[in-house]
């Protein structure tokens, strides 16, 4: 569906707003070695200039996930430098963060960043901020801020949907069950471990029971696809993902395709198809198919679109798909709304 390609640049500022929270330093003189460079957002106050300058090496790892200390002032400060176990005021030698910076900290982890010395890392030039100064930081640390008791109920805060909400809130979107995927020829097939059909698409966790069977039928990458849709498994140690890179966006893309296109073929089901029929077209029942556009819409997103977002949706996607069947134009509508940013996050 080459005309849903413009729904994956839209797709891509959703990853944005998910994988993007610090400021970064530029080099004071420019990309060309002129004067009008700088930083691309101002340090708050002195733990921010400290935050800005050791992100270049530590934001890789510590921007999402579960010690996002780097998306944020807020989080540099509550997360980091006002807890004792990384940073002690006044006394930089027994602080854990310099003893990663260092590399002879205790534990599993001696060395931050991984794979490569902090030294090196100025040395080269990456960072500009050397331990000492990191130090000296340390022993003229300024009081912790006041901190809020609770969160800040005007703070704007978004995130993206797991993979379980994905799975399991598509297929209730979708009007879409387990029958629609695995077999159901043993009456006990709910209590035992599902066999997918095959060209099914299927997606599931595979630490749920009871789980996806080794039979030859079955699809084993619908575990495979769970995980690259950023889910956990923890029979496998895997931690659930919570930023949406290139492989979520992808499996977004297959699924949205290939669930659309089952939900559209199932007879009955009037979760795409509530106020039209296949033989319904823009010629013969113009207002029928813009009726049921904005339902979609609405259903999938859970706001009815604007006018020029209800106009942009039929020139740009219906139309030019229903020019080889109303089917393929109600799949394309419906995957390029499961594309969207209202619908990735949350």
């Amino acid at each position: 569906m080459n005309t849903l390609r413009s729904m994956l640049g839209i797709a891509a500022l959703a990853t944005l707003v998910l994988t993007t929270g610090a400021c970064t330093k530029t080099d004071p003189g420019g990309p060309d070695g002129g004067t009008d460079g700088g930083e691309n957002c101002a340090p708050a106050n002195r733990n921010d200039e400290i935050r800005l300058a050791l992100a270049p090496a530590c934001e890789g790892c510590h921007l999402t996930g579960n010690k996002p200390f780097f998306a944020s002032l807020t989080a540099f400060e509550n997360g980091l430098v006002y807890d004792e176990k990384y940073v002690k005021p006044g006394d930089p030698e027994n602080s854990l963060l310099i003893q990663l910076l260092v590399g002879n900290a205790p534990g599993s982890y001696p060395q931050m960043p991984p794979g490569q010395r902090y030294e090196e890392l100025v040395a080269n030039g990456r960072v500009t901020l050397n331990i000492e100064q990191v130090k000296a930081w340390i022993r003229e640390l300024p009081p912790a801020p006041e901190r809020l008791e609770a969160p800040d109920p005007k703070a704007f805060t978004v995130r993206r949907l797991s993979a379980e909400e994905m799975v399991v809130s598509l297929m209730d979107q979708l009007g879409l069950t387990l029958e629609d995927f695995v077999s159901t020829s043993d009456p006990n097939w709910r209590n035992r471990a599902y066999v997918v059909n095959g060209g099914k698409l299927f997606i599931w966790p595979g630490d749920w029971a009871p789980g996806i069977s080794g039979e030859y039928v079955s699809d084993s990458r619908s575990v495979e696809r769970f995980e690259a849709l950023g889910g956990g498994n923890s029979l496998a140690y895997r931690k659930r993902d919570v930023s949406f890179g290139p492989s979520a966006a992808q499996t977004v893309v297959q699924m949205s395709q290939a669930w659309c296109a089952r939900a559209v073929d199932k007879k009955s089901n009037t979760a795409v198809l509530r106020y039209v029929t296949l033989a319904d077209t823009s010629a013969k029942n113009p207002d029928a198919v813009q009726k049921n556009l904005r339902a979609l819409y609405l259903r999938m997103l859970g706001q009815p679109p604007s006018d020029t977002e209800a106009k942009e949706l039929y020139e740009q996607v219906y139309l030019p798909l229903e020019a080889q069947s109303t089917r393929l134009a109600w799949i394309g509508v419906c995957a390029a709304l499961i594309r969207h940013p209202l619908w990735i996050t949350y």
